[in-house]
């Protein structure tokens, strides 16, 4: 699995592994005859002759009900978190009787519509480069053109957006906060002290306001922080990703002054990023949402294990992507990227002579650069037990680790970018 806004509907960057053999490489290139051919002068290569483009796609005129079925779902392409004036004019009839140009202007619209609740809006060059998994180009025309020539024009705009149930909890969530956006959305709580447990005063009455706005169960009137008033403020921190203490400190406070607007424009972005994602998941998968920070693994396309999960935190983020599990390492070493060996280890060593080696590491010459970390396998390894490798250009893999205390934390986003598993050996 990225993502940020309402914990609820969070997409965050999901890693998903589906279990695969591994792939066998050989430079056979470099095996030699018993004795060598004279050496004979090669011809250029002839230029490959590039394919012809596929021919253009015949799309059929839309019928009077064709038009009046594209201009409804167009008109409501909000609902999907998308522009309508960028699929339709305001202008269109809706007799569904249209002149040849305004024919061909909603049948570009179709199609720019497709492509973007399918497949999303941001070409591949924008993409973050950590966020490796990427839609495949998708060219809606010949669908088009199929679902009219079958009379099916509905039933294909209605399998276009990404089926996951996060997408719909978000696309529901985004008209209820549209509803309240147009009914005034919230005031800001003013800063101050902490609430908590026993606080009385106009900022109470304030925090009841607000909470009532997203929580019909609170009761919007009152100057007593009472405990039906903390259970309020622990459901709004689960919804925002905090620790549930029932406290509302600095950081509590700024996730919910934060204007309904704001909170609108997250969820479309969560919408956005669900249609990047395949269309369907491997249906046997090690799934690692790491907003969530929880390790699931699949099978037959069901849960039938999960555990907690320490994701990459803040500027070391896990990448999105998806690779296969080629092999799990026993008892594995760690090598020490050269920017935590730089950053913190070596450091650690000047600072502590000694450090190093009570810690079993390692240093390994390197001819001509910088020497490198390898610490060693045991139970003080960072690595723990168990390493599963699967390829990927950020080398981040699962991985065990001696320091079982992370997974008691309530945001376990504390890695440098690869996944510690509470559970390695039952997975």
């Amino acid at each position: 699995m990225g993502g940020h806004g309402l914990r609820g509907g969070r997409i965050g960057r999901c890693l998903d592994l589906a279990a695969a053999a591994p792939l066998m490489l050989g430079d056979f290139a470099s095996a030699q005859p018993q004795s060598a051919p004279p050496v004979l002068p090669i011809p250029p290569a002839a230029q490959p002759v590039p394919p012809p483009p596929p021919p253009p796609v015949e799309i059929p005129a839309l019928s009077a009900t064709d038009v009046q079925l594209a201009l409804k779902v167009l008109r409501a392409a909000d609902l999907q978190g998308l522009q309508p004036k960028d699929y339709v004019a305001e202008d269109l009839p809706e007799t569904g009787a249209l002149s040849a140009a305004q024919q061909t202007a909603l049948t570009d619209g179709l199609v720019r519509y497709a492509h973007d609740v399918r497949v999303g809006r941001m070409d591949a060059e924008q993409f973050p480069e950590l966020w490796q998994v990427r839609p495949a180009a998708y060219d809606p025309a010949p669908e088009l053109a199929k679902a009219l020539a079958e009379n099916r024009l509905q039933a294909w705009l209605d399998s276009l957006p990404p089926r996951y149930s996060g997408y719909h909890g978000l696309r529901r969530g985004l008209a209820r906060y549209r509803e309240i956006a147009a009914a005034g959305g919230w005031n800001p709580v003013p800063t101050g002290e902490k609430l908590e447990l026993g606080s009385t005063g106009p900022r109470v009455a304030a925090l009841r306001a607000r909470l009532a706005v997203e929580d019909p169960t609170v009761a919007a009137v009152g100057t007593t922080f009472d405990k039906p008033l903390q259970e309020a403020v622990q459901r709004a921190q689960r919804r925002h990703g905090l620790r549930p203490d029932g406290v509302v400190g600095p950081g509590t406070l700024g996730h919910l002054n934060q204007p309904v607007g704001q909170r609108i424009l997250q969820i479309i972005a969560n919408m956005e990023r669900w249609r990047w994602l395949p269309s369907a998941m491997p249906a046997t998968r090690v799934q690692v949402n790491t907003g969530a920070a929880i390790v699931t693994l699949f099978r037959d396309d069901k849960p039938v294990m999960s555990m907690k999960a320490v994701s990459g935190k803040k500027g070391d983020e896990t990448p999105m992507l998806v690779s296969n599990i080629h092999s799990v390492v026993i008892n594995p070493p760690w090598n020490v990227p050269s920017r935590i060996a730089n950053e913190e280890l070596w450091p650690k060593e000047r600072a502590d002579p000694g450090y190093l080696a009570r810690n079993n590491y390692r240093v390994i010459p390197v001819e001509g650069g910088q020497p490198r970390l390898q610490q060693a396998s045991g139970d003080s390894s960072a690595l723990g037990r168990f390493k599963f490798d699967f390829d990927n250009p950020f080398a981040v893999y699962l991985h065990d680790t001696p320091s079982k205390g992370g997974f008691d934390l309530y945001a376990r986003q504390a890695s440098h970018g690869c996944v510690r598993g509470e559970k390695p050996r039952a997975l």
